[in-house]
């Protein structure tokens, strides 16, 4: 083998272990979930019942609507700190309350980028009776497929 094959191999054999790296650290990020923290955990106000998609969800549709089902009634006219983010970019879409106010719904205005890992976070919202979101904010993220 001359030694100009053997640099390529050490390169590429260097390369092969920092992707299998990234792939095991991104893994456990889907495995073991995002971080929430608890601000306002004293047992009263509402909290996150599900989101869709769920942590971890990975081959997501690129048209779809990211929702969040919160456990009593929200109060609309209070905004609830809503982002999604592409590599720390925030998503352009609109958000609309469905079913009774306790489902956030939000489409983006573009379909999302294919084969990418998407964050999302919510942090704040009152309830009709103007509790505050217990678990905020709430992190959790999803990737998409082709």
């Amino acid at each position: 083998m001359s030694s100009h094959n053997s640099i390529l191999s050490l390169d590429y054999k260097k390369y092969t272990l920092i992707f299998a790296g990234i792939t095991v650290a991104f893994f456990l990020l889907l495995v073991t979930g995002c971080a929430t923290i608890n601000v306002n955990d004293n047992g009263e106000g509402p909290y996150i019942v599900s989101t869709y998609p769920s942590i971890g969800d990975f081959n997501i549709p690129r048209l779809t609507d990211i929702s969040i089902r919160f456990s009593e009634a929200m109060d609309p006219g209070t905004k609830v700190d809503f982002q999604i983010l592409l590599q720390g970019s925030k998503v352009d879409g609109e958000t609309r309350w469905m079913d009774s106010d306790t489902l956030l719904a939000f489409r983006p205005y573009k379909p999302l980028e294919a084969k990418s890992l998407y964050q999302c976070i919510i942090g704040f919202g009152k309830s009709k009776d103007g509790k505050g979101l217990r678990g905020a904010p709430y992190i959790w993220m999803f990737s998409t497929g082709n």
